[in-house]
């Protein structure tokens, strides 16, 4: 019985995300809910997160009270994009347009706007995966934390040398750049290799891609080995493999 409830859940994960926006509307009709949810929880976008609970006492203003303990989740989040996969940029520009009102503009202002998006939308990304990971916690002194730890471990032109993204054969790759502006958003860029001993790491018709790295130790919460795997049958855009 345990087995058909969790075939059963497989399903009908299966079943919502082949029933995604990018299968029913054209990206330029998407809502922000949409585009969120492309962003952090469909095929080409996972979330991973690490906590744990740290105790603090808080006096109760009694004389000689020994105060009371309060828990406190802490948490460290990481979302991973394929920004490669053309649905996830289609997500990342319709997000900047309804920021800037698109939907209200006429329709000279609303091509004109398109105009600047092409040369990104329209990118070739035959020999390259790239990897957008958006980090984060609940704790305003861990973000500080987390953005000094990537945007400042690496020495100029350093990659993670934990970080591989692997193949359905075996294969692994290592990333060729580390892309983390100073100052910027919580935010950096694997690029990988998308050419392994002559063939693309990840054929349609095969089972999955995965992506490892390691989360530093952040405060009280400890390193540890992201994992994210990435379904190729799940990645069909317009009836192809695409990441």
């Amino acid at each position: 019985m345990r087995k058909f409830w969790i075939s059963v859940f497989a399903a009908l994960a299966i079943a919502g995300y082949a029933q995604g926006p990018w299968t029913k509307k054209d990206w330029k009709q998407w809502s922000k809910e949409d585009c969120r949810k492309l962003l952090e929880d469909s095929p080409w976008a996972q979330s991973w997160n690490q906590s744990s609970v740290k105790m603090a006492n808080f006096a109760t203003g009694t004389a000689g009270a020994q105060g009371v303990g309060s828990e406190r989740e802490l948490n460290l989040s990481y979302v991973v994009q394929l920004r490669s996969a053309l649905p996830v940029r289609e997500a990342v520009v319709r997000q900047a347009l309804i920021a800037s009102k698109y939907d209200r503009m006429e329709p000279a202002q609303k091509a004109a706007l398109l105009k600047q998006t092409e040369s990104y939308l329209n990118r070739n990304y035959d020999d390259v995966i790239v990897v957008h990971v958006v980090y984060g916690s609940n704790v305003p002194e861990y973000n500080r934390d987390l953005a000094a730890f990537w945007q400042g471990h690496y020495a100029e032109g350093a990659v993670p040398q934990d970080a591989l993204l692997h193949g359905s054969r075996g294969e692994k790759a290592a990333p060729v750049k580390l892309i983390s502006p100073k100052g910027g958003a919580q935010e950096f860029e694997l690029i990988f290799p998308r050419i392994v001993e002559g063939k693309p790491l990840l054929e349609p018709g095969e089972n999955t891609m995965s992506l490892e790295f390691v989360a530093p130790r952040i405060g009280s919460v400890d390193s540890s080995r992201l994992f994210v795997e990435f379904k190729a049958d799940k990645m069909l855009f317009n009836g192809q493999l695409v990441y």
